[in-house]
């Protein structure tokens, strides 16, 4: 093979690589040095084996990223280094239509796969919602929880095999191709599978696939609010009614898509559900979708707009064109918990005087994801700054509730003795210290928050930091980004 990576050192280019969906301040610097020495776009394996090599030898962490569609600092540098860019690996390397497998580098987007997928009637349906620009090695990189999840499981319960380059350089396979994994040891698809990065770089992924169904439909339905809806949800999930997907939004999520000119319906709260199978099944399955919800109070939405949800179902964040940003946060929560979780959610944004919306997803048949989101001027340091407290109150929200958050990165890894356990969490860090024994893949992350100084923020102090974060937004002014759009619809 040809030498194909590319390497870039402009300073400008280097700084579009210190942040990743949520924006960082400038003044964070001051504890992180997010700018990358040098950003890497590897072609091939071989190469990201040579760069591995390189960081060991140069004594500078290598950080793998795909397209930063992330928001909690997975991706970002905290002592500079490399940043390996893996969106120019994003070749589909075989589609086996006798063993319906596909096999891809990690740098190729959900969207391209499925689009390539569905050329040949097979069907991926676990993907992020984030799929037109999210790669294949991100969202298994964070273990993301996503669109098909109830039905069929996560992305990670697809995968065959991985290819991933270790912290030593070392190239290994983690399944087979063909088979599952099973009775063989340990399944080491899963040791990398939401590992963020810190235990090596997924070069290679093989996914078994399905065929096509023969329908695929969608229909959405309408509450007065969030909580009105969970008897509903209870009775579903425990129906055997089997939804390919499950996901909604509060009033608030479709008053700002309205404010900013897109089309979204005026309701309390709207579910979009995706139904697939055989045109029989789902006949039935809308059947008893419709019952269930007539008899919780809720009303079915026309055709029309169930298909237009779902068509924008990758842009949850168009709210962003109001000129500020939307910063999410993950949470996962049982579902008989969401009436009480939902309460000490509005609790805390009227505390911290915040614009929030809350959009979700039902992720399994006892587990609600709600993902709500705040407004922010970016620009502003303080407010942008004390309302990541929001972020760690919501954490503490889901912990107290038996849920907890998804994915750590930098700001969270706090959290990672409350999620594991401690003697859990100790393991963790025994793994990523046997197998990155050079401390150089993608340090700071996960199991501590690293500074630039190569010390770890203790987690005590970083919570206390999240903590005062909350208390010193919740003394500021209330926001008001988004108050003149909204009011103009009033009118």
């Amino acid at each position: 093979r040809g030498f194909t990576m590319e390497t870039s050192d402009d300073k400008l280019e280097r700084r579009l690589y210190s942040h990743d969906l949520a924006p960082l301040p400038k003044e964070m610097d001051a504890i992180f040095k997010t700018m990358p020495d040098q950003v890497i776009r590897p072609g091939y394996t071989e190469e990201v084996s040579q760069m591995v090599k390189k960081a060991i030898a140069t004594n500078k962490p290598i950080v793998p990223r795909g397209a930063g569609t992330w928001g909690l600092g997975g991706s970002v540098p905290v002592k500079g280094g490399y940043v390996l860019d893996m969106t120019a690996m994003n070749k589909i390397i075989s589609i086996d239509d006798r063993n319906v497998t596909v096999t891809v580098q990690p740098g190729i987007t959900w969207k391209a796969l499925a689009d390539a997928l569905d050329a040949k009637g097979l069907f991926l349906p676990s993907h992020p919602s984030s799929a037109p620009s999210a790669t294949i090695g991100g969202w298994i990189g964070t273990g993301g929880t996503g669109i098909g999840a109830y039905k069929y499981g996560t992305a990670g319960d697809f995968v065959r095999d991985l290819e991933v380059v270790l912290p030593t350089g070392a190239v290994i396979h983690t399944g087979d191709k063909r088979v599952p994994a099973n009775g063989g040891g340990p399944n080491l698809n899963w040791l990398f599978v939401g590992s963020e990065g810190i235990l090596g770089v997924i070069t290679e992924v093989t996914f078994s696939v399905l065929p096509k169904p023969e329908e695929i439909r969608f229909v959405s339905y309408s509450f007065a609010d969030l909580a009105k809806s969970a008897p509903a949800l209870r009775k579903l999930v425990r129906s055997d009614v089997n939804p390919m997907h499950i996901m909604f939004g509060d009033r608030s999520h479709f008053d700002y898509l309205r404010s900013i000119g897109k089309h979204a319906p005026e309701v309390g709260c709207m579910f979009t559900m995706a139904l697939t199978g055989s045109k029989a099944s789902v006949d039935a399955e809308e059947k008893a979708l419709d019952e269930m919800v007539s008899a919780a109070g809720g009303s079915k939405l026309p055709k029309e707009v169930a298909d237009h949800e779902w068509s924008e179902r990758s842009y949850e964040f168009r709210v962003r064109e109001l000129g500020v940003a939307a910063i999410p946060g993950e949470r996962l929560a049982p579902l008989d918990s969401l009436e009480k979780v939902l309460g000490e959610m509005d609790k805390l944004v009227k505390g911290m005087k915040l614009k929030t919306a809350t959009i979700g997803t039902i992720a399994d048949n006892n587990t609600v994801m709600l993902m709500p989101y705040y407004l922010t001027e970016e620009q502003n340091f303080w407010r942008s700054t004390t309302a990541m407290g929001f972020g760690k109150k919501l954490g503490d929200i889901a912990f107290e509730n038996g849920g907890r958050p998804v994915g750590l990165g930098i700001f969270f890894a706090a959290n990672l003795s409350r999620v594991r356990g401690k003697e859990g969490a100790e393991l963790v860090r025994t793994l990523k210290r046997a197998m990155d024994p050079h401390e150089i893949m993608n340090p700071g992350k996960l199991v501590e928050t690293g500074t630039r100084w190569g010390i770890a923020m203790p987690a005590f102090l970083m919570n206390f930091g999240m903590n005062m974060m909350a208390g010193v937004k919740g003394l500021m002014p209330r926001d008001k980004m988004g108050e003149r759009e909204l009011a103009k619809l009033k009118k």
